[in-house]
């Protein structure tokens, strides 16, 4: 209970206790963290496919136009 008995709200948006057993903060919690784990996948390969593909093109570009002036 809170101040003079009035009981407060537990916001399991606000709840820093990593090992709280409510069932509101347990969701949150798993869902936040699947949620940052997918999204870190999916930045991950997006980065990759479009370096890979940016580095390629200029790589090529430039090794087939060192090989024309030799």
């Amino acid at each position: 209970m809170g101040v003079l008995g009035v009981q407060t709200q537990h916001d399991y948006r606000r709840c820093r206790d990593e090992s709280c057993q409510r069932y509101a903060c347990r969701i949150w919690r798993e869902a936040h963290a699947h949620g940052r784990d997918e999204g870190e996948a999916i930045g991950e390969a997006r980065g990759h496919a479009r370096g890979y593909s940016e580095g390629w093109d200029a790589g090529y570009a430039a090794g087939a136009a060192s090989c024309r002036d030799g």
